[in-house]
Parts: C-alpha cells; structure tokens; sequence
C-alpha cells in the first residue's frame, strides 16, 4: 500500500491550532494515531472534521476541493484504495473527466466507481487545443483517406474544432475527452464502504505526553470531588425504580445552593445529550466522565477497582405485552360481527419502562491512560471569534445589533421588536457571553402573540435563572472563562416553589441548552468548511500573523508571488513559489517556511478585508512625489544626474530629506525583486547624483553614485 493523497484532519473544539495530515489508504492504526495528536478521541468523536486535501503533483487528482471536505474518512480511504490500481495514463484520463462541468463524476462514489469505467471515456492525453485534434485526425488517426499533398492544404485547427463539435468532446489541461458510448457501470455507488476499508475507529482516551510540561494556574488548591453512588435497597426493580425517584426529588430540593447548582450547570454541560435525570444523576454521585463496565473494558482498556460501587442512572427497558383490542376497518372504525358485535384481536404492544443500571466514573477505573478533560479559559478573546458570533446570529430567533445601552447593561432582548441589542465597543467575550444570554431570552420567553395574557410566561426572575443558567453551560462547553458567573440567588428564586415546577424549569434550561450547543457546532463547522472553500477557490488571499507581519500571495504564470509585509504594511521580504499543484493554502504555508516565519496565522483575509490590506500595503510603500526646491540655502537638494531606475528622470531635484526616502524604497524595492525566481532584471539600479547645499554662506555641492539594490538604503 502506497501513499495516494493526503487529508488534513481538525478538531472543532481546538479552532485556529494546527491539523494533522493523513496519507491515504491507511490502516485503523495510522488514523488512531492522527485522531491522538490532534485531541479527538471516543470521548469527543463530534470534534473531528477535514479541513484540508493534497497531492503531490505527480500523483495529482483533480478532486473538486470542496467534494473531499464534505466526504469522510472511510469513503475517502475507500477512494484511494480504489484509484490505487490505476495506471499513469487511466489517472491522466480520471482527471481530465474531472475538468468537464456537469460530468458523471460528479460524487466520490461516483469517482470510486471510476476503475470499473475506464472505457467510458476516449482520452486523447497530448491533445490539448483544436490544431493538435486536427492534426491527429488528419494524420494519426488512420481515419482520414487522403493523398498527402491534399492534407497540406487543410486548416487543422478549424479542422479539430468541428471534430470536437461534432463528437462533443472536450479539451482540458490533461488533455483531450470524448464519450466512447459505453454504458455508465455503477458498481460501488451508494453500497457502503466494504469492512476492509473501514478505519475511522476512534481512540480510547489518553493524558497527553506535555501535560506534566505545563505549569498549572495559579489558583487555590481544590480537594477533587468525591464520588458517592447512591446505594440502593430495594429487593426488586420496582422498589429500586421507587428509591432512585425518591432520591431525584430531594436532590433538585438540594440542588440550588450556589456551588452545587453550578456543579451541577458543569455537569449538564459535559453531558448535553444525556435526559434530565440522568444528568442530575450523575452530578449528584460526583460524576465526571462515565461509561458502563464493558465500554471501560473493551474501548478504553480500563478495569473498574476492586469494591468500587457503580454510579446509579437509569436506562430505557421497555417490554412487550399482548393486548386484545377492537379490529378496525380501513375507516378506523369497529367491525362488528354478525351479531353486531365488535371482533376483538390480539396485538403485541411495547410499554416503556426505565431500569436502575450501573455506570462508573473515570476515578473509580484503572488501565490505560486517558487526556485531561479541562479546556483552556479565555480571558477577554475569543479564537475565531468572527466564526463563533455568526454562528451565533443564525442560530438566534431574531435579530442581533450593537448599540450604546444607558444604563449600564450588557445587552437586552427587546420582546415588542423581537431583537436584541448587545452594548457596544464590549471585550469579545463578554460580547460572546452576552449575545448567549440574550439569545436563550429570545428563545425561551418570547411573547406568544396567540396568548394575550400570557398565562404560561415564566414571572422575571425564573427567566433571568434559565437565560443565565443557559449561557453558563453553553460557555462551559466551548471552554469560555465562567469564572464570573455566581448564582448565589438561586436559593432564594427556588424557595417555596412546588417540586414540579423547580423539574419544569430545569429541564428547559437543560434542552435549550442542548438545542444551542448542538446548532452552534453545526454552524461553526459548516463556517468553517466555507472558509477554506473559499481560500481553496481564491486567486489572492493574506495571512495576518500572531507576530504582525502579513504574507500576500497571488497566482501567477508559473505557481505563486509572495510578498511578506511587516506590521506597518511596508514590504520586508518576498519571492516566487514553482508550485501551480499547490492549494492556496498549501502554498500559503509553504512561503511561510521559506521566509522563516514561525508565527501561527490568525487570520485569512479575503474580499473586502483584503481589499483594505491592498490599500495600506499600496500607500505605505509608494514612493514619494519629487518636489523641486529652487533654493538649496532652505535645505540641501539632490539632483538626478542619470539613473537606471525607471522611478526617477534625469535632472530630476528634490529636497535631501524626501531623497533620503526615496532612495531607501528603491533600494528595498530593487532587493526584494531580485530574489524572485524568474526575475530577468539588472542586478543593481546604478544612480549618480549632485547635491546642493549652502556652507558657511557659500553654495557648494557633492557629485556621487548609489546603487538600488545593494543594501546601502538611504542616502546619508
């Protein structure tokens, strides 16, 4: 098995850090491996995504950029696999099918399908233009019956143009395609990927290599929290059934002093998708990460300790019964018999029904290792946050603003506009924080237009516990610093109010909390494949970096231009990139290497942001109109005598200080252009100058020569 392509592989949760490449076809060992250094494991498997396809040029596919990111690890080891057995001119002839708009291959099954089609297309490899058609027709093909003299006089370009018309073929840069008439086979498209290719296989849990290297915060030592089963007598399911609710009532009665209640929000947060009672289950029990005994056995290599006692949650168990009921007519009414009597039958009914069943916390097991569970807090940024508040505003019910709030207010959901409005000018994160709030006000409380009086509306307080409970889990989750967040009213807003009532409320703020999470890593991910869609599809792109400087990178003839811009937007350094095979972003990155910058990118600017970065970089490295200055007593002038620099004239005067300027930009402009591959220029812009100055009251003046280019700069 040899290396085909390549796939790049991310992890939400772990925006803006580096992916990990895989070389396809591959083994469930190699995409273990991957999924480990990048942080995804059983644990997290929604966090893994591709972000990113290459191939060396020899190896090349022309598979739409797009058509890989939207595919997954199986298929696309299925597809390498299968392409795998091609031959260098069946490959020549997949790539030049992948050029025609509208094709058959227009799906990777559809391209995996390819090996089993190869006669379907007719591929003419060195044809590239309609004069090399003709000339293969007319001299190649053996088709054409002619004396040689005659051939001498027919225009083959015009020629080959109506042969392609004729047969609707198709010129492209791997050459020359025609459907041979052959029937379309569709072997493997729309089956599942067979076993043999199935690798995507997520990895047990373990502590990364580094933890030991990072100093921990700094913050008062906590003592880690207990786990206490609850221990159970019953001597049956339903005396157990009955003990476990019992003891549900009296934890959402204790629930709601401040640092349990934000236990508890912690909790919820790790396990979103998980019901009510059980997230209250495991939180009452001290429960960190949980899994059955054969899951920590057989997936993550863990043995429960000797005497340890399972966490206590509860587990769907619904049984079957039979049932006589009335036999129903197509109507859905009775049939009677010829008494008039309805005719009974027997049908097996499902009943739903729960069972108390064991899980235990990470704590109580041993075995291989598994990574830490904390995420780093952010204290007034928030990675990709661009990303994170669009995200944001298509999941919010309405409208999202920025205004000057009096007052004092962070944000407010205004229930007759149906909008919110965020305070403006606000650190990203409490702007990321606000926005959440005021969306779950939106979500939550809006008012019913159908129900004048409002009867089922939460009172103020009960929708300012669920908004702030809503926006405290949804930052747990995407590792937002909560460390402001207090709910020491919780204990008064719950006192007095009935069991059902206090169950209600959690529970909506548990699925509201579950519907925005689940929306946003939708969003987020679907933002982020669109963005490096568009990078892929863009002739220029910039790539802001953490240390200031700013990598532009166009198309050219033969690959990519580069040019490195410091943080005031003058020109450092730059050159040219052989690489027309790359990706933008590949060769992007590859630039970077080769100028030597380390720094992460922290941002891609395309559109109108770029547009703006074109404009400073433009302005910050123009150079300077000459002004004529009649008087050298005012200030020394410079005189071009002759120069090889197409930016100045002969006789040319300006004042020394705008000479200085000038005569540093050439010099800088000059360098850099010279260390582009390609370049055909002179070496150095030779330059001789006079300037002109007043000493001691009398004129006198100094003839010299500069050369652009050789590092001097300015002149003095």
């Amino acid at each position: 098995m040899r290396e085909l392509f390549s796939i790049q592989l991310q992890n939400r949760q772990q925006q803006g850090r580096d992916g990990v490449w895989l070389d396809l076809p591959t083994t469930t060992e190699q995409v273990q491996a991957a999924l480990r250094q990048i942080g995804i494991s059983s644990d997290n498997p929604q966090g893994l995504f591709i972000s990113g396809y290459f191939a060396e040029e020899e190896k090349r596919f022309a598979i739409p950029y797009n058509m890989v990111l939207a595919s997954n690890v199986d298929e696309l080891n299925f597809l390498a696999a299968r392409l795998e057995t091609l031959s260098a001119g069946e490959r020549a002839e997949l790539n030049a099918a992948l050029q025609v708009p509208q094709s058959e291959l227009s799906s990777i099954g559809r391209i995996t399908d390819f090996p089993e089609n190869v006669d379907y297309y007719v591929h003419l490899p060195d044809v590239r233009g309609p004069a090399q058609l003709g000339d293969y027709y007319l001299n190649r093909s053996g088709m054409v019956d002619m004396p040689e003299e005659w051939k001498g006089g027919i225009d083959t370009a015009q020629f080959g143009r109506y042969v392609a018309q004729q047969e609707q073929g198709v010129f492209t840069q791997y050459g020359y395609l025609v459907k041979s008439g052959d029937e379309w086979q569709k072997v493997h498209e729309g089956q599942p990927v067979p076993e043999e290719y199935r690798v995507l296989s997520f990895p047990a849990p373990e502590i990364l290599r580094d933890a030991a290297n990072i100093p921990p915060p700094v913050q008062p030592e906590m003592e880690p929290q207990k786990v206490i089963p609850i221990i159970l007598n019953g001597k049956d399911s339903a005396e157990r059934m009955k003990e476990i609710t019992d003891r549900l009532e009296t934890g959402i009665q204790q629930l709601f002093d401040s640092d349990r209640y934000k236990a508890y929000l912690t909790t919820m947060a790790k396990f979103h998708n998980y019901s009510f009672n059980n997230t209250l289950l495991i939180a009452m029990q001290g429960g960190q990460l949980v899994a059955g005994f054969n899951k920590w056995k057989d997936t993550f290599h863990r043995t429960v300790k000797k005497g340890e006692k399972g966490i206590k949650i509860l587990a769907p168990a619904p049984y079957k019964v039979k049932q006589k009921t009335e036999k129903l007519d197509e109507q859905g009414k009775p049939i009677l018999d010829k008494d008039g009597k309805p005719l009974t039958e027997e049908k097996t009914v499902q009943i739903p029904a729960f069972k108390v069943v064991s899980v235990f916390d990470v704590s109580q097991t041993e075995g291989e290792p598994l990574p830490s569970v904390a995420v780093d807090e952010l204290s007034g940024s928030v990675q990709d946050y661009q990303d994170f508040f669009k995200a944001l505003e298509q999941v919010s019910p309405v409208p999202i603003g920025f205004e000057d709030i009096e007052g004092g207010a962070h944000g407010y959901f205004h229930l007759l506009d149906n909008r919110i409005a965020i305070q403006e000018g606000m650190s990203q994160l409490q702007t990321i924080k606000t926005a959440i709030h005021e969306i779950a006000h939106a979500k939550l409380h809006a008012i019913d237009p159908n129900d004048p009086e409002q009867t089922n509306r939460p009172d103020s307080r009960t929708r300012e516990v669920q908004a702030e409970s809503v926006a405290y889990a949804v930052c747990q989750y995407y590792g937002l610093d909560t460390s402001e967040y207090s709910f020491g009213y919780v204990a008064g807003w719950s006192s007095g109010r009935e069991l059902a009532e206090l169950k209600a409320s959690l529970e909506i703020i548990r699925s509201a909390a579950h519907e925005l999470i689940s929306a946003l890593d939708e969003h987020l991910a679907e933002l982020r494949q669109q963005r490096e869609a568009d990078l892929s599809a863009a002739q220029e792109a910039a790539f802001a970096l953490d240390n200031g400087n700013t990598l532009f990178i166009q198309t050219c003839d033969s690959g990519y231009d580069y040019t490195l811009y410091g943080p005031d937007h003058t020109a450092l350094d730059g050159g040219q990139l052989d690489a027309p095979g790359l990706t933008l972003p590949d060769a992007g990155q590859e630039a970077l290497n080769l100028l030597g910058q380390t720094a992460a990118v922290s941002e891609v600017l395309l559109g109108d942001k770029l547009a703006a970065f074109q404009e400073a970089a433009e302005k910050a490295n123009e150079i300077p109109e000459p002004v004529k200055i009649p008087d050298p007593a005012a200030e020394p002038t410079v005189t071009i005598l002759w120069s090889e620099s197409d930016k100045l004239q002969d006789g040319e005067i300006m004042p020394l200080s705008v000479a200085n300027r000038v005569f540093e930009k050439l010099d800088t402009a000059q360098h850099t252009d010279r260390e582009k591959n390609g370049y055909t220029g002179g070496w150095y812009d030779k330059t001789a100058f006079r300037i002109d100055f007043t000493l001691n009251g009398q004129p006198d003046n100094y003839e010299g020569r500069q050369d652009f280019g050789d590092g001097d700069g300015s002149l003095i």
